[in-house]
Order: structure tokens, then C-alpha cells, then sequence
């Protein structure tokens, strides 16, 4: 007895485009970086794209690691005869073998350094605050001063935070002049002097 298969009928999709659907499916991606854009060659395979640029698709194989067993079976099979030794500038001389190929750098390798230094004009040394941490200790800070324990029994403590890390918090905020001056001056405070607030309820460290 034949086993009786039920196939579902096809449908047409009308609603699809299928010009869109194509460009998406053989799409990399759009580069949003100016400087490997102009500098990206279409129709090149992404990894010779990266290698001529001095850049790396895969780090794993950019930076291999080590192999101890791949090193002790090399030297197994030069022990054994199986592969030759690598020879030196007078025995290639002698043996009238040519000189191997030097290794030449990335055709494109100029696009590593410009990356290097556009990173290194965007890198901000100084540590800031997010936006909405400052807003959540300038509202505990209005609040409470530095009563730490008052601040954990809050509703908006959504984080659950204990007193010793609000304390925390409040003193790395307070020692970014660029941002708890701006506080400071919302107060009508001194900028650059920190507010003589007592501490409530905890071992103070402060004085």
C-alpha cells in the first residue's frame, strides 16, 4: 500500500516585492563609516576588501593562537628527515636557492592609521556620567542631601541600590567638576566647592 502524501498547494504572494526581497537577501549591509567607504572596492570579496585595508575579518585567524603540538610535530618531522630545515642567507647563496619572497604590506594599509587617529580625536580621556544617572542623583541629592539611608527606603530606588552604593555613586558624580558644577549652579551653589551637607544615619568617611 503506497503512502499517500498531502501537499500543500502553492501560492503566488502578491504582496511581496520581490526586486526588494532580492537586494536584501544579496545585501552586506550599508558602511556608515565615511573612510572605509570611500575606500571599500565593490565587487571585492569582504576579506580581501579587509586585507588590502590592513584590517582583520576574522581575529581568531588574524592572531592565531599558539600550537604547542603543531610546533613538537614540526620538529619531529625535521628530526625524521620528512621536511627540510629552513636555511639560512649563505646556504641559499651556496645552493643557488632564490631568496623568499618578502612580505609586503596592506596595498590600502594608510586606512588603518586614519582610523587610529579619528579614534583617538573622539576618545574622550575623561570619565562622564550618563545623562540619566546624573538626573537620578541630582532628584536623591534634592531630596536627601546625604542621607544615604533615607535614599534606599525611596519609591524611585528602582535599582534596589543599598546606602553605601548611593554613597558611592553621589562621590564619583561629585568628583566630575563638568557635571556637578552644572548642579551646583541649578542650586545657586558655589561651583567648585562641594556642599558642607551633613551625613545622616551612616559611618561617615566624608570630614
Amino acid at each position: 500500500m503506497k503512502i499517500r502524501k498531502n501537499h500543500k498547494g502553492k501560492h503566488y504572494r502578491y504582496s511581496v516585492n520581490r526586486k526588494t526581497l532580492n537586494k536584501t537577501r544579496s545585501s552586506t549591509g550599508k558602511i556608515k563609516d565615511p573612510t572605509l567607504k570611500k575606500m571599500w572596492v565593490e565587487g571585492q570579496r569582504v576579506g580581501t576588501n579587509f586585507s588590502e585595508m590592513g584590517l582583520a575579518k576574522d581575529p581568531n585567524k588574524a592572531i592565531a593562537i599558539p600550537s604547542y603540538r603543531k610546533d613538537r610535530l614540526h620538529a619531529a618531522k625535521i628530526v625524521n628527515g620528512f621536511v627540510e630545515e629552513e636555511l639560512d642567507e649563505e646556504e641559499r647563496l651556496l645552493l643557488g636557492i632564490k631568496k623568499a619572497p618578502i612580505e609586503e604590506g596592506p596595498k590600502r594599509g594608510h586606512v588603518v592609521e586614519e582610523l587610529e587617529q579619528l579614534a583617538s580625536e573622539r576618545a574622550d580621556p575623561e570619565f562622564r556620567l550618563p545623562k540619566g544617572v546624573v538626573k537620578e542623583l541630582s532628584y536623591f541629592l534634592n531630596k536627601y542631601k546625604f542621607n544615604y539611608k533615607g535614599m534606599v527606603t525611596d519609591r524611585k530606588n528602582y535599582g534596589q541600590l543599598t546606602w553605601r552604593q548611593f554613597r558611592l555613586k553621589i562621590r564619583r558624580f561629585m568628583s566630575i567638576p563638568e557635571q556637578f558644577n552644572v548642579y551646583l549652579e541649578q542650586k545657586n551653589l558655589t561651583a567648585d566647592v562641594k556642599p558642607d551637607w551633613p551625613e545622616y544615619e551612616s559611618d561617615s568617611e566624608w570630614k
